[in-house]
């Protein structure tokens, strides 16, 4: 291990405990606001399905303290790491204790729970475990555990397609990530982050070959998918992984296969690659 590789292991180490807290309402306007972007209604009750919890908690901060990604300047809650300029969210694992509801006044309590460092196929990925705690004060409504990755501007931005038949008992769902979609989505979250909405950007930039479409509203796709083939049996525990990058303007298909452990999920990308799993139960 380098001198470089010991600083960085030095500084990961001196992150974990590190903690936030941040308030909010849950507001029925972007509970409205993602269900239209998604092409749906809100729920009746005012209850807020899994993963919609994601339009809650926004950082605004102010237009001059961006990086050149668009993101927030790192360095106060999420470190900022030399030479690892790129940073994706790799997946999550959820627990839903019970629904939010409309009106309620929440908090978000987020810890670093871990940090490390690792040499992948493409050079040194650092992965930092968060987790948050969602709930009225003094009350844990929402467990959930995010992975987050950095790694340096150069890596390779696509890994390669290996496709994979769709099983023949699954069922399936097909949606088209458009660019209005990407925006409005990135809208309703306050997310900033310029791959998913300036084409200029992240071509001449990052050196992907479109606009890359949300993590998050991936996963979003695959736990709505996955209420409507539950029916009545909510979602206690949804959970899912990034694969590879996703792009707008050809259609994903989503995928549902029951199993004794729960619904196993996927999308699938035009060439029938897989670019995120999933799990619901």
């Amino acid at each position: 291990m380098d001198r470089n590789e010991d600083a960085i292991n030095s500084d990961l180490a001196a992150l974990t405990g590190r903690t936030a807290l941040v308030r909010d309402t849950v507001s029925a306007h972007r509970i409205a606001a993602l269900a239209a972007t998604l092409d749906t209604d809100p729920p009746s009750d005012g209850t807020v399905p899994p993963l919609w919890h994601w339009v809650l908690f926004q950082d605004w901060p102010k237009w001059s303290t961006l990086g050149p990604d668009g993101h927030a300047a790192r360095g106060e809650f999420m470190p900022a790491i030399a030479g690892m300029e790129r940073r994706m969210w790799a997946g999550s694992a959820i627990t839903f204790h019970r629904s939010l509801r409309i009106g309620e006044a929440v908090e978000r309590r987020s810890t670093i729970a871990g940090a490390t460092l690792k040499r992948g196929r493409t050079g040194l990925l650092a992965f930092i475990q968060l987790r948050h705690e969602i709930g009225p004060t003094g009350e844990i409504a929402i467990t959930e555990l995010q992975d987050v990755v950095y790694r340096a501007a150069d890596d390779p931005a696509i890994s390669a397609a290996t496709p994979e038949p769709i099983p023949q008992a699954a069922r399936t769902r097909s949606v088209m990530p458009d660019a209005l979609t990407l925006f409005r989505y990135s809208a309703v979250t306050g997310n900033s982050h310029r791959i998913h909405y300036d084409y200029e950007y992240v071509t001449g930039t990052e050196h992907y070959p479109g606009l890359v479409v949300q993590g998050a509203l991936q996963a979003t796709w695959l736990a709505d998918f996955a209420r409507t083939c539950r029916g009545s049996a909510p979602i206690g525990h949804f959970e899912f992984r990034a694969r590879r990058a996703v792009f707008q303007g050809r259609p994903v298909t989503l995928t549902a296969l029951d199993t004794p452990d729960g619904l196993d999920l996927a999308l699938r990308d035009s060439s029938d690659a897989i670019c995120m799993v999933g799990r619901a139960r």
